[in-house]
């Protein structure tokens, strides 16, 4: 038998939570929908109460924990700055790690060329290369002075 009306303890129990908040029968669902009430238009359906394999149920303490789980101001203020706290230091250390990646993973690959930018930069001169250098001769010439 369909009880057409919602728990009064249930009801109650939102009630504190949020007075805004509403249980009703919806008879096209057929089913409870959990509302909130807005300042202007009706009110907003939050959540359909379903029972396993969508058939019907009354709402009941597990639709108050959905609804408390979602609730974000029951958070004092200490725990939510050591929660944002803690996120931007794990956000610090990725990325902290990540420029170190960058660069070992560049200087795998390039380090002739990473040191001839560091000396150009630093104005060390033609920077040291890690092969010999042999001068190309000019053509015409013999190379022999008279």
């Amino acid at each position: 038998m369909i009880h057409y009306v919602p728990d009064r303890t249930f009801v109650n129990n939102i009630k504190k939570l949020d007075p805004k908040l509403g249980c009703s029968f919806v008879p096209s669902h057929k089913h409870f929908v959990v509302t909130y009430e807005r300042a202007v238009g009706g009110p907003t359906p939050v959540f359909m109460v379903k029972g396993k394999n969508g058939e019907f149920r009354q709402p009941d303490k597990r639709d108050l924990d959905f609804l408390l789980s979602g609730d974000l101001t029951r958070e004092d203020m200490k725990t939510k700055l050591q929660k944002s706290a803690l996120y931007m230091e794990k956000v610090r250390e990725r990325k902290r790690k990540d420029a170190q990646d960058n660069i070992r993973n560049a200087t795998k690959d390039g380090k002739i060329q990473l040191a001839n930018a560091f000396s150009k930069l630093g104005g060390g001169g033609k920077g040291n290369s890690a092969f010999r250098r042999i001068e190309p001769k000019t053509r015409g010439t013999t190379g022999l002075t008279k």
